[in-house]
């Protein structure tokens, strides 16, 4: 498999593994199954009631109960399960964005719009392969073009290893600005820190949590670890998603 370096805002190189072809294949084929379990259930229940075909109208509706769900299918599951597929959760691989978050909505649906000249009917699989094979980060067509690629999750160097928390599609609302006095490095430390507390000590927690508030000079009621999570989250809005 070939590694991926993602830089982040943190002056950390994550590295992973490009999901390779192979892993991609048996994704698909576990979606495509579904598919045709959904399609096939779904003409079992309508199946009898053979009136309803005689009428074209209801025959379109029911025909668009089969194929909007069936296109659909990709572009939802990726947008709505983190980049991921059931295909792609089975195999553990996951859709990101370039510098390593969950792509924007813009980025899964361009993905999508190139399924239309990938799909794996006659030779036209010939060119997601290709792609796949040729490039270096093991990018389809539609990932080139989406600034995406397809990672293998179980591998290590994971981003929540790292004081680095996606907010890019919640609505997140920072607390304290005063964070941006702070270095890559403190917020490192204070992850450490913060990770060793909830493993149980508490008074680690409060003892970092009266650091930071002197520091900064932060008059607040938070409790230590939740202060702390939020410094962390305030950072990342600031770094990452604020530009």
């Amino acid at each position: 498999m070939s590694t991926i370096k993602i830089p982040t805002s943190f002056n950390i190189d994550l590295e992973f593994q490009a999901a390779d072809l192979g892993q991609r294949f048996l994704a698909w084929l576990i979606d495509f199954v579904i598919k045709v379990v959904f399609v096939v259930i779904f003409v079992m229940i309508v199946g009898n009631m053979k009136d309803i075909f005689n009428n074209e109208g209801l025959s379109a509706i029911f025909l668009l109960g089969i194929l909007i769900p069936v296109l659909l299918y990709p572009l939802l599951f990726e947008m709505y399960m983190n980049g991921q597929t059931p295909g792609k959760k089975a195999m553990d691989i996951r859709v990101v964005s370039m510098i390593g978050n969950t792509p924007s909505r813009s980025q899964f649906f361009t993905r999508y719009i190139f399924r239309i000249i990938e799909q794996p009917i006659f030779f036209w699989a010939l060119l997601p392969i290709i792609s796949i094979l040729r490039s270096p980060l093991k990018q389809r067509v539609g990932d080139i073009a989406a600034a995406t690629i397809v990672i293998n999750i179980k591998t290590k160097g994971s981003i929540s290893e790292t004081i680095f928390r996606d907010l890019s599609m919640t609505d997140y609302k920072p607390q304290f600005p005063e964070i941006l006095r702070l270095s890559d490095r403190d917020m490192n430390k204070i992850k450490e820190m913060l990770d060793r507390a909830l493993l149980g000590d508490k008074r680690l927690a409060e003892r970092v949590a009266t650091r930071v508030k002197e520091v900064l000079k932060i008059n607040t009621t938070l409790p230590d670890t939740v202060f702390l999570e939020t410094v962390l989250n305030d950072y990342n809005y600031y770094t990452t998603v604020e530009k």
